[in-house]
């Protein structure tokens, strides 16, 4: 009984680790204030699409989350290659489980768009909508060092692309494919913090490299290496 109790006053008394500042994690912001990171996402191209050559594709990543409440908190986010841009905003849910682990649900719209404009050239312009589900687990691996597990589903809502006076469109809600995100954040620098990671989404059509116009109708691997500092 002895030895009950004194576990049950360690439980007890056992201190809150301090919240870090965070991106991908599941915890929501402090009320009233807004969390922002600015970075940059490289995307390696599939070899089916580009002949078997390999290319690393930068944009620049840009997050901003505000509570909504003590778990609900609303996330957005713009990637950009200036030619090509995405934009998503969504709202995300998150409760701690413990001092060390934390769960998270999402949903997010993304709205992508792109133009290639070159005169007598080149004349192209698309965009589409797309929309993730997703859930995260996040797990401290020490007070400062933090883990999360994101999977995401990806769907299709609209596409629609125009070369010159053809166009191509269609609305059906299809799934398009799933991405699995591991990343880890950490201080940097003085009261600096960064996010650093990998993703890969397996899916049937990426939002960054429509104008190839791919003709395969199978899903095809993107590997990501995302960085970020969380300002």
């Amino acid at each position: 009984m002895m030895l009950t109790a004194s576990a049950m006053m360690a439980q007890t008394t056992e201190p809150a680790w301090p919240a870090q500042p965070t991106i991908y994690f599941p915890q929501a912001p402090p009320i009233g204030k807004w969390r922002k990171s600015i970075g940059v996402v490289f995307t390696t191209t599939p070899p089916e699409l580009t002949e078997e050559v390999r290319v690393s594709v930068p944009a620049v990543d840009f997050n901003i989350q505000r509570a909504l409440g003590k778990r609900l908190y609303f996330a957005g986010r713009i990637q950009t290659q200036f030619v090509q841009s995405n934009l998503a905003v969504g709202i995300k849910w998150a409760k701690p489980l413990t001092n060390r682990l934390s769960i998270g649900a999402g949903y997010d719209l993304h709205g992508w768009f792109g133009a290639l404009l070159i005169k007598d050239v080149f004349n192209s312009q698309a965009y589409g909508v797309q929309t993730f589900p997703n859930l995260s687990v996040g797990y401290r691996l020490t007070r400062d060092l933090q883990l999360t597990v994101k999977g995401e589903a990806i769907l299709d809502l609209y596409y629609r692309s125009q070369v010159g006076s053809l166009a191509v469109e269609y609305s059906r809600r299809t799934i398009n494919g799933v991405a699995f995100t591991a990343m880890l954040e950490q201080p940097f620098y003085n009261k600096t913090h960064v996010s650093v990671g990998i993703r890969a989404a397996y899916s049937n059509f990426n939002w960054q490299l429509w104008s190839l116009y791919d003709t395969f109708d199978r899903n095809l691997l993107y590997p990501q290496l995302i960085f970020g500092f969380i300002l």
